[in-house]
């Protein structure tokens, strides 16, 4: 199931190697036929988008999402845990999910990283990926609201995620994320502020001076 795989990479920081590659994503998501037309027609256009644009243009367009603010985070249990204690041991967990499927995690990223996390439901079963999918999508439909509502096209990439399965979105959860969103202060200062009182380990004995101080958890128990 190489479409998680792919919608992951899709989220990564964009590079003229990913451009040259569209498509052939393209035509492996269209192969796999695992999204709704819809969805991937959609989906499409915004990678499109991605083959042509400049580069330079792409990657200050992805900062901007992604890096400066917590509300897209994609370390996934930012959206659950934020600093929280409990976080390390998730992480731990997840760790455990992945070597199962003999997935080696890079030292300098935290496992709840939502590219890695896409890239762990590659290697499962489609009724494992659809579960821990599921005990996740609403932080994924959480994340799409907030990019769609901002007119950011990044949010075609997070709906066609979500398009993958077919669990029940807690739309509380995405409404309470909209508020927290719209309350939320993503101004350098703030985000400067967040990084000097970010807790220097993240509770697994890893040092955090170089990672994105988010937290991770167990996608089977902990994604509610």
């Amino acid at each position: 199931m190489k479409t998680f795989k792919a919608l992951g990479f899709l989220l990564t920081y964009p590079s003229e190697d990913m451009q040259q590659h569209m498509d052939g994503l393209k035509h492996l998501i269209t192969e796999e036929d695992l999204l709704p037309k819809a969805s991937r027609e959609k989906l499409f256009v915004f990678m499109d988008h991605l083959k042509t644009e400049d580069i330079y243009t792409l990657q200050e367009a992805y900062v901007e999402t992604f890096d400066r603010g917590r509300g897209h985070a994609l370390h996934l249990f930012e959206h659950v845990h934020g600093e929280g204690r409990d976080r390390g041991q998730a992480m731990v967990d997840l760790m455990d999910q992945y070597k199962a499927k003999g997935l080696v995690v890079d030292v300098h990223e935290l496992p709840d990283y939502l590219p890695m996390f896409m890239e762990f439901l590659s290697l499962c079963s489609q009724e494992e990926a659809q579960e821990n999918l599921g005990n996740a999508v609403h932080i994924v439909a959480a994340v799409a609201a907030k990019l769609k509502r901002k007119k950011n096209d990044y949010f075609r990439v997070f709906k066609a995620i979500k398009a993958l399965t077919t669990a029940e979105i807690n739309e509380e959860f995405v409404k309470e994320a909209l508020l927290a969103d719209d309350a939320r202060d993503d101004s350098m200062e703030a985000l400067d502020k967040a990084w000097e009182d970010a807790p220097a380990f993240d509770g697994t004995g890893r040092a955090e001076a170089d990672c994105n101080p988010n937290g991770s958890s167990n996608p089977t128990n902990t994604l509610h």
